[in-house]
């Protein structure tokens, strides 16, 4: 293998046959992490703050707010709650670290993780979705006002920059995937051996 490579390029692989990954895409692991932190200080961190006939004031966050409707008894909302903005998101970013890992290999396995994250990431935004519905209900009782807080802002971030990083790892593994031209027949200074 040459020695020519751009700044800032690294070869990794698991046999000689590694993808080059350039600046930015040797960090995706990385980012896969922070977001995942982000993910669950979302989760965490009240998104609203909410107050009743203003005597009462409460701060809601994704989780007490899940369980709070299971103690209700509201199973279904707790269930499509914690399908999509807990269980959907967390899959996506442990298969999505998976693939990084087997594209950076060069393992063939990668397409089939490659292929679920496709699959999760279609269920990306819905998460986002329930969140903003259940801040559009409550904002429409009567008797409560609804503030936005720093938790909401933390876990969009969190889901846009997972959608960002899964992106761009299903399109190295694509790329990865083309067939290249063997080193072996391809002379230096331009001509074909």
């Amino acid at each position: 293998m040459s020695n020519d490579r751009p700044n800032g390029t690294e070869i990794l692989d698991g046999g000689g046959d590694g993808i080059a990954v350039l600046g930015f895409d040797r960090f995706l692991g990385l980012l896969l992490l922070g977001s995942a932190l982000l993910l669950v200080l979302g989760w965490l961190m009240p998104v609203m703050t909410v107050e009743t006939l203003f005597i009462f004031e409460d701060e809601v966050s994704i989780l007490g707010a899940s369980f709070r409707l299971l103690e209700h008894g509201d199973i279904l909302l707790f269930i499509v709650i914690v399908l999509f903005t807990v269980l959907f998101p967390t899959a996506k970013l442990i298969v999505a670290f998976f693939a990084w890992r087997q594209v950076l290999r060069a393992d063939a396995g990668h397409f089939r993780a490659v292929h679920w994250v496709e699959a999760i990431g279609k269920w990306s935004m819905m998460d986002v979705f329930v969140v903003a519905l259940i801040v559009v209900i409550i904002k429409m009782s009567v008797v409560s006002d609804v503030s936005i807080e720093l938790g909401l802002y933390v876990f969009i971030i969190a889901v846009v920059a997972s959608m960002l990083i899964v992106r761009r790892i299903c399109f190295l593994a694509h790329r990865a995937a083309e067939p290249r031209a063997p080193s072996s027949a391809i002379d230096p200074e331009g001509g074909s051996e």
